[in-house]
């Protein structure tokens, strides 16, 4: 019989390749690119406007994860904080690729209209959406919805937090992601033929 895994040799595993990463290992360093790679991959894909940003997005993120891994502390799971380091880096170089987000302020979005409320809450969600139709509806939202979308419902950022990253107010931010909703059940239902 073979012994079974303990909680506690992954984690002594992963010690192991933070130490030899801090070291400048390049078996570590290989081991946890493998170990992260497809799912920050996915992660960066959510914020860069096509697949080869993406790529660029996350060898550069991983050169800041290799160059920085000494400073983490274990303060959250290292795929945590290998995540957060993806998403800035792709926000970064989301920034540096496009010339002009456009936000809607919070003034010129004061709320949505009553027909845009009732289409959002009253929209049929008893079909099946796949994870792979969801995320390439969303990669068609406008940039800013689909910058605030991802930060606020997938990375469970606060308005707070996203308006610090974006270099906006938490009213904008909360605007655009009531915008984004609204135009993802629009976009599901034209593209899927749901509702």
């Amino acid at each position: 019989m073979f012994r079974q895994r303990d909680k506690r040799d992954d984690l002594d595993a992963e010690q192991e390749i933070i130490q030899a990463c801090i070291a400048n290992d390049p078996k570590a360093q290989r081991k946890l690119f493998e170990m992260y790679a497809t799912k920050m991959l996915g992660v960066c894909s959510r914020y860069c406007p096509n697949m080869e940003d993406a790529r660029d997005a996350l060898h550069e993120g991983f050169i800041k994860v290799f160059r920085l891994i000494e400073k983490f502390k274990g303060n959250s799971a290292l795929e945590t904080w290998v995540t957060r380091i993806m998403i800035n880096t792709s926000i970064d170089h989301f920034k540096k690729s496009i010339k002009y987000i456009h936000y809607e302020s919070s003034e010129d979005v004061h709320a949505l209209s009553n027909e845009d409320q009732a289409y959002y809450i009253e929209s049929d969600d008893s079909q099946q959406v796949t994870s792979k139709q969801l995320l390439e509806v969303i990669n068609k939202l406008p940039d800013g919805y689909r910058l605030v979308f991802n930060l606020y419902a997938v990375e469970n950022y606060t308005h707070k937090e996203i308006a610090q990253e974006l270099g906006i107010s938490e009213g904008t931010s909360k605007s655009q992601l009531a915008r984004a909703r609204v135009h993802l059940k629009k976009l599901l239902k034209e593209e899927l033929n749901l509702g």
